[in-house]
């Protein structure tokens, strides 16, 4: 079956990170067994036969160049260019369009491209030679490549939210987002009883170009803008997500439900029951989906720990192409904005039946995970289980729990505040094994970054009324750990089949990636070698994290690290310092991790649920065996998930981010405009530009100087001092930089626009130097101390807070 590794080669060369390698190279990168050997090589003979690939005089295998047209599709900047991501994988990735040359697409659409090579004197030339061409003098010339859109084969959305207003004798609609960049002019506003002021819903009758204006049609009035309800459903509108459910989901979801309570009562061998097994879940207190549990047991004679980490059994309830995975697939992932819940699944299965609710019965995935003393993974096991959750705890409960305050644990009980020894015993357990994995994945180099939190807080009208820390119980880090070694674990099982999975991956930094951050941390007085590895950023991080520039620095850190994505591709986990990882732990808002609980479907059915996983040439044979099997899909379709559910995920944390920003910078204009906030620096531009993130609300704003010192000091000249990175005032010599702690005044604030502009006044600690720890040599990209040979987010990206604002995100 070639076309298993047909797949995993394009993703594996598609990737940033890849440098032209032989065969054989490829081979040794993807952990080929010597089983699969000749399966390997009869596939890239087929993608050769297929000019998919091609191997050059070096003897090294890359994708195809461009040709002279090529489709894919446009994401158009702020600025008027655009990229074009390529439906098939090309070399030199992503088409740069310049400004002027989008026709009329918008970003989203699927288009065709005329393919167009540009010498450094500026003309342009549609041949398919070499990068490089010669004068006739011998000088060499590059040639840049560029493109062009010729068409749009394809509308990528069509509908859209924005203000109207009235310009004179014409009505406008100034879209919200960045995908539309101007107003589009509306022939007949009234049609809708539309009114100036209103938040529309539209759809576009004429596209805009660099020569026209677009126009408009009003499908929808959503109300007034401004109203926190109006404008989360204009968020929603703007980023395409999907609210509520058809009819015939919902009907599906019904009856997938009402066979539960039969179901549960038959279980046969195909599920191990441990519903005397002490099992307990940690969540935020206004949690309604409970997606995992976990166990505990160690044996003090060995010193040996049995973690179980159990997930709610999605795919017992969610056939494979149903009407609820199909919804499912298209939403990619549930979306958490402020306020509001849009879930992937129907809540009669996400906050009922798949919900691991307290004590009743509930279908599970589980992974048993055996450590040592170290916290060193010895072996693993999965299972399909059935469950009874005996507690549910809160994260601050369990903390005060774990140190033996009951009525401060009582104090945030949502559930009945009995504790019984059992349940005690394990908490502390928990903790301390947490701590012990903790220590071994700082050891293996694992980044933490130390960013604020703040939950926002709200009134009766949705609008907000003020910020409060999230707290840091050390029990948000215990579910952390626990979740990560069980997505390992999965992940390492289909690695040892050499079978494909969706894994979620993140690459190491690439060098263009760094410039910023090393200039940025040259600035603290850290300074980070050319080529920086995962100890070095760690290095920084952990010199910084007690600092005032420790905001400044992680937010830097969290810029340059690669976006963690979805791809069947053998790279590993930069930021985790692992080399498989997949998402399995919440199969009830992440589509991905349904895919993964399906592939273990097909692990377990042939393994008699897990108890027996054959060694030598039976491993061989369950490897034949799951890779015919229809629930482990083939890379190619692992790689077209991958693609939607990253962007999915993009645009619900945009759409996040997007309405929180509006809510925060509202807050602000309607009750601190001209008030004096305290925040710090967190980004310097070299033409001077400042930024500030005011401290309780976690908002940037480009910050002015024109107020900073007396008044005869206030048209002092500021220039960048390029040696130590710091912002100078030509005549009084003060400066600022990054991290240094400042008062600002809250000047303008634009909801619409989510724009903050801020003004300097006081200048009120600088951020000290932090102590290198000197020259650190890095070995070689690719080396131990990298993950580019094989391989943000996961568990340690800031994810979704959680059902009401905990930090489940984080769980990976």
């Amino acid at each position: 079956m070639p076309s298993r590794f047909a797949g995993r080669i394009l993703a594996h060369l598609t990737h940033d990170n890849y440098r032209p390698s032989t065969p054989d190279e490829i081979e040794r990168q993807m952990q080929v067994s010597a089983d699969d050997a000749e399966i390997f090589e009869a596939a890239v003979g087929i993608l050769l036969d297929e000019d998919r690939v091609e191997i050059g005089s070096d003897d090294n295998v890359r994708l195809p160049g461009y040709g002279d047209e090529m489709e894919g599709s446009i994401k158009i900047n702020v600025k008027g260019f655009a990229f074009v991501r390529p439906d098939r994988p090309v070399k030199e990735g992503d088409l740069f369009i310049p400004r002027g040359d989008t026709k009329d697409a918008i970003s989203g659409d699927r288009v065709r491209c005329r393919v167009m090579r540009r010498s450094s004197s500026g003309s342009r030339d549609r041949g398919r030679g070499a990068g490089r061409s010669k004068r006739p003098g011998g000088d060499s010339v590059k040639k840049s490549v560029v493109g062009r859109v010729s068409e749009v084969l394809e509308r990528g959305r069509t509908r859209f939210a924005g203000n109207l207003v009235c310009q004179g004798r014409n009505w406008f609609i100034e879209p919200d987002g960045r995908i539309l960049q101007a107003p589009v002019l509306v022939r007949d506003p009234h049609a809708k009883n539309a009114k100036a002021g209103d938040k529309v819903v539209f759809e576009l009758v004429v596209h805009p170009d660099e020569s026209k204006v677009g126009e408009a049609a009003i499908t929808e009035v959503l109300g007034v803008s401004g109203e926190p309800d109006v404008e989360t459903r204009a968020v929603i509108e703007s980023y395409g997500l999907r609210d509520g459910f058809e009819d015939v989901v919902l009907d599906e979801a019904r009856a997938a439900a009402a066979t539960f309570e039969h179901d549960a009562t038959q279980i046969g061998s195909d599920r191990e029951d441990l519903s005397e097994r002490l099992i307990f879940t940690i969540d935020p207190p206004d949690a309604k989906d409970f997606d995992d549990a976990i166990s505990i047991e160690y044996d003090e004679e060995s010193g040996e720990w049995e973690l179980g980490v159990h997930i709610a059994d999605v795919a017992n309830f969610v056939e494979t192409g149903s009407e609820i995975d199909l919804e499912a697939e298209r939403r990619g992932n549930s979306a958490y904005l402020p306020r509001l819940v849009l879930p992937m699944i129907p809540e009669t299965l996400s906050n009922g039946v798949c919900s691991l609710q307290e004590g009743v019965p509930r279908f599970t995935k589980s992974a048993f995970i055996n450590l040592d003393k170290r916290g060193r993974v010895m072996s693993t096991r999965l299972a399909r289980t059935l469950i009874h959750s005996r507690k549910r705890l809160t994260y601050l409960e369990a903390q005060a729990l774990i140190e033996g305050d009951l009525k401060l644990a009582r104090q945030h009980t949502r559930a009945e505040p009995a504790y019984e020894d059992e349940l005690l015993d394990a908490l502390r357990r928990a903790d301390k094994l947490a701590r012990i994995i903790r220590a071994r994945r700082l050891r293996d180099g694992m980044l933490v970054l130390g960013l604020p939190e703040f939950e926002l807080v709200f009134d009766e009208d949705g609008r907000v009324i003020d910020a409060q820390p999230e707290d840091d119980a050390f029990t948000h880090t215990i579910i952390e750990m626990f979740m990560v070694e069980a997505n390992e674990a999965v992940a390492r099982t289909f690695s040892d089949l050499s079978l494909p999975l969706l894994r979620r991956v993140h690459p190491e930094p690439t060098f263009h990636d760094i410039e910023e951050l090393r200039e940025h941390a040259r600035v603290v007085g850290f300074n980070l070698p050319e080529e920086p590895n995962r100890t070095d950023i760690k290095s920084l991080l952990d010199a910084t994290r007690s600092s005032p520039a420790s905001r400044a620095i992680h937010f830097a850190v969290l810029r340059t690290l690669t976006k963690a994505t979805y791809s069947p591709a053998i790279i590993g986990h930069f930021a985790l310092a692992g080399d498989h990882y997949a998402h399995f732990t919440s199969p009830i808002r992440r589509y991905p991790d349904l895919m993964v609980h399906r592939a273990i479907d097909a692990f377990l059915d042939h393994t008699e649920n897990g108890r027996k996983v054959p060694g030598g040439k039976g491993r061989a044979r369950l490897r034949s065996t799951l890779g015919g099997d229809s629930r482990i899909a083939d890379e190619g379709r692992l790689l077209e998930i991958g693609r939607h559910c990253s962007d999915t995920e993009v645009a619900a944390e945009g759409a996040e981010r997007d309405l929180r920003s509006f809510l925060v910078i509202q807050f602000l204009a309607e009750k601190h405009l001209g008030d004096e906030l305290p925040g710090v620096v967190t980004h310097i531009r070299p033409n001077g530009g400042l930024f500030v993130s005011l401290d309780r609300y976690l908002v940037d704003g480009m910050a002015s100087l024109s107020e900073l010192g007396s008044s005869s000091e206030r048209d002092d000249r500021w220039t960048q001092d390029r040696q130590s990175g710091r912002l100078v005032a030509a005549r009084s010599g003060a400066s600022l930089g990054l991290g240094d702690q400042v008062k600002v005044k809250i000047v303008r604030a634009d909801p619409a626009g989510r724009q903050l502009d801020l003004a300097v006044v006081e200048i009120i600690d600088r951020a000290p130097k932090v102590e290198d720890s000197g020259p650190r040599t890095s070995p070689p990209r690719g080396g131990r101390g990298s993950d580019r040979a094989t391989g943000r987010g996961g568990a340690w990206s800031k994810g979704k807070k959680g059902k009401g604002r905990g930090r489940r995100g984080s769980r990976g």
